[in-house]
This record gives structure tokens, C-alpha cells and sequence, in this order.
């Protein structure tokens, strides 16, 4: 991973202002790129899982052992 991360570093330092405007294009979040965010997510789980049985639907549990389902401690 550090590998990746210098290589990345020394093309920005080389890079001219087109290759940071193609680069820029590249890695900045694209329309419809996180479809998951346009999802109207419940946290009470009582509620979410009332929802879930009117309308017939399974219930997805988003978690993780630190608490945190992305990771982000």
C-alpha cells in the first residue's frame, strides 16, 4: 500500500496541469458511483424491522465487531 501511495505521490509531483485535471476527473466521486448512500437507512431497529415485515422485505444488518461498519475506529 505504501508502494502504491509514492508512485501516486511523485506522478502528481510530475504531473502538468492537464494530467492533475485528467487525475482529478479520475479519482473524484462520479455521479450514481454510490448508489447505497440514496438509500433512506434506519437506525432504530425495531422500526426497521417492523418496515421489513408490512412490506414483506428481508432486513440487511450493517454492522461490525468495533462498532463501526466501515471501519472508521
Amino acid at each position: 500500500m505504501k508502494t502504491g501511495l509514492l508512485i501516486l505521490w511523485l506522478s502528481i509531483l510530475s504531473a502538468s496541469a492537464d494530467d492533475l485535471d485528467r487525475l482529478l476527473a479520475t479519482i473524484k466521486p462520479q455521479p450514481d458511483e454510490s448508489p447505497w448512500r440514496d438509500i433512506a437507512w434506519m437506525t432504530n431497529i425495531t422500526e426497521a424491522r417492523q418496515r421489513a415485515i408490512a412490506e414483506d422485505k428481508p432486513l440487511v444488518i450493517f454492522t461490525a465487531a468495533d462498532g463501526s461498519p466501515l471501519g472508521r475506529t
